[in-house]
């Protein structure tokens, strides 16, 4: 369904770049399949890992409370609170967290904050300002901020290599404008090109795992869920691939999926190479987690 238009210049850097650490290898090696579960309210925390739709948990602890946001890389995890600034960064491998900096001094008011492989981008939908960098080894590591990204991306996920944006229903002005997808590879973005949609038509949410990316939105009272493969920059074949009940939050994985409510109610499924699969309920979650997020 969705064919690509031209490819369209990288954004242009409206600040001094420090020079990136060569990208990691998206699909060279394994993948990372480690995921958090996180309460802003409380600090508590669970990580395991979550493969082939299958969850095992490595154990409990306690974070500091009040965290919006986080975004998890081939072996890294960063958090971050909105309100604050406040953040810290560390390893995240074989379902293990460990921090190895905490952070004062990030800016404030971030609405999007995601990881591909070995990257970070945070993002202002009010005012399109952006900051890419990378996330790898347990360090974050500013490379560029941006002037020049549009307004009005309420949706955003990235895959091992590919960032892909979606904005509001009536956001943008011409249809084929409606969604973007570029690289997201040593600390920088670029992006290629725009998801050509129907009119009035849009995606919804979006969440990608290693190779691929899966939009959900509502309608009729379930989930519309599509799926394509999502690399080098490129998003192509994001057909439909079914429906689902309706979730408060999709996690993801290297190769899966947790859909979830603050019930406590969860479900899996598994997405590679643009081909999604339902694996199934699960009962061993825990309600009322603010925050899934899990890496590639």
């Amino acid at each position: 369904m969705a064919t690509v238009a031209a490819a369209a210049l990288a954004a242009l850097l409206a600040g001094p770049a420090t020079p990136a650490s060569a990208s990691v290898s998206c699909f060279g090696s394994g993948g990372n399949t480690s995921i958090l579960f996180y309460r802003a309210g409380s600090g508590s925390a669970v990580t395991g890992t979550l493969s082939a739709g299958h969850w095992e948990s490595s154990g409990e602890f306690h974070l500091p409370r009040g965290y919006t946001h986080a975004a998890a890389s081939h072996d890294s995890l960063l958090l971050y609170n909105k309100i604050t600034g406040a953040g810290e960064v560390g390893t995240f491998t074989f379902g293990e967290y460990a921090r190895t900096r905490t952070i004062g001094d990030l800016p404030k008011g971030w609405t999007q904050v995601e990881a591909s492989g070995d990257s970070v981008i945070f993002y202002d939908i009010q005012t399109g300002h952006a900051v890419t960098g990378t996330l790898q080894n347990g360090k974050y590591q500013q490379v560029r901020t941006y002037d020049n990204f549009k307004k009005g991306w309420a949706a955003m996920a990235s895959s091992c290599d590919t960032l892909t944006a979606e904005a509001r229903p009536g956001s943008a002005t011409f249809s084929w404008d409606a969604s973007e997808h570029g690289t997201l590879r040593g600390g920088i973005y670029g992006r290629t090109g725009s998801l050509f949609l129907e009119e009035e038509e849009h995606l919804g949410q979006l969440t990608a795992t290693r190779d691929s990316v899966l939009s959900w939105a509502k309608s009729g009272g379930k989930l519309a869920l599509r799926a394509g493969t999502a690399t080098n920059g490129w998003v192509f074949d994001l057909d439909e691939v079914g429906t689902s009940p309706l979730w408060e939050k999709v996690g993801r994985t290297a190769d899966s999926l947790i859909f979830y409510n603050s019930d406590g109610t969860a479900s899996t499924s598994t997405l590679v190479d643009g081909h999604y699969k339902s694996v199934g309920p699960l009962d061993e979650i825990s309600p009322g987690w603010t925050l899934i997020e899990g890496g590639v």
